[in-house]
């Protein structure tokens, strides 16, 4: 949950200029498990845009795992570890200003 805080962050400060606010996180799945040890690769993305909304979509990605001793074990591809979608609130950028 931390590393889809960590994009849906990104996010904000791209969308918004700002670090925003996760409103609601809409669903989550943990589909495979993940030890201490597994590197992952995690990406976001916009899937809809509000005025100050975002709505994202994230997922994880197992991509080397480790048995129970902490030793490297290879993977034949990518395993997808969880996945989520939420709702953020980002700044607005002022685009005018009127006098």
């Amino acid at each position: 949950m931390e590393i889809f805080a960590d994009l849906e962050t990104e996010l904000a400060l791209v969308e918004g200029g700002d670090e925003g606010l996760c409103v609601s996180y809409d669903s989550v799945a943990f589909l495979a498990p993940l030890r201490v040890g597994d590197f992952v690769e995690a990406t976001a993305r916009v899937i809809a845009r509000g005025r100050s909304s975002r709505k994202v979509e994230a997922s994880l990605l197992k991509v080397l795992s480790v048995d129970d001793q902490g030793v490297r074990v290879q993977i034949p591809e990518p395993i997808l570890a969880a996945t989520a979608t939420a709702t953020i609130v980002v700044g607005r950028t002022v685009t005018s200003v009127d006098s």
